[in-house]
């Protein structure tokens, strides 16, 4: 079965940028009708036109957001299929200075996607079931020194997939997590930055990653088939975009050279 999402209406946090972005155009292109969501309206504002395409400026933290969002999807488009939890930031801290950084990583990684589903599943259960797709990470299962608030949230967010899966099954409500790895996206950059050349960043990558650095089109077009029926099977399930990094954890030497 092709990934198709004709006739299916979608909802994308964290549409304006990076991953999120990229994963509201893929729906659209698979044939989805797409509620893009972000609070920054000036990336909204540069996806492309299409009358299959509503925006909004939503902070997941608010659960009156969040709640519009739903009610646009339901309003414009006459039900709500698809769930994209994209939204989501990572700041380096360590551990014991961690307070602000805390509650704001939480408050939006995890207590933001739980604000989305806990406001979109009746509205799934409405149209007779649906996927939900939410945005972990290699981070989910592997910790990255200066990163404990990401890397908490992000287990945490998985572990909210495999609930969802089990609580909402009967409704015919899937959930899963896509992980991603290292991906070339604007919170990467910052990281890529603090190396002294791009040569030297993409040694690093190579070390770390067996495919080198991944793009946030390639995590798209997964999170189109977790969307769509062709994934139909599949729920709880932590779906790793990584690159091989998670297969490779144990070694941080470059490839041999051939």
């Amino acid at each position: 079965m092709a990934a198709t999402l004709e006739g299916k209406t979608a909802i994308v946090t964290g549409a304006a940028s990076g991953m999120g972005r990229a994963a509201a155009v893929a729906l659209l292109e698979a044939g989805a009708a797409v509620v893009a969501a972000d609070v920054t309206e000036a990336g909204l504002a540069t996806l492309p036109s299409s009358p299959q395409l509503a925006t909004i400026r939503c902070d997941v933290t608010n659960p009156a957001d969040v709640k519009a969002v739903v009610e646009l999807a339901e309003k414009q488009f006459g039900a709500l299929d698809v769930v994209c939890n994209a939204a989501g930031i990572c700041t380096e801290e360590p551990f014991g200075e961690v307070d602000d950084v805390w509650q704001r990583t939480m408050n939006i990684n995890l207590n933001g996607t739980v604000n989305m589903c806990r406001a979109a599943i009746p509205a799934l259960k409405r149209a007779g079931g649906g996927s939900i797709v939410n945005w972990g990470s290699i981070n989910s299962f592997v910790a990255t020194p200066e990163l404990s608030a990401y890397s908490i949230s992000k287990a945490a967010v998985h572990m909210l997939s495999m609930s969802l899966a089990v609580e909402f099954a009967a409704d015919g409500i899937r959930a899963n997590t896509v992980c991603p790895g290292h991906t070339a996206t604007p919170m990467m950059d910052r990281v890529a930055r603090t190396y002294p050349s791009e040569a030297a960043w993409q040694q690093v990558v190579a070390a770390i990653q067996p495919l080198g650095l991944g793009t946030p089109d390639a995590v798209a077009d997964v999170v189109v088939f977790l969307a769509s029926d062709a994934s139909r099977i599949m729920t709880g399930s932590a779906v790793m975009t990584d690159g091989g990094q998670a297969a490779r954890s144990a070694s941080v030497a470059p490839p041999p050279a051939r």
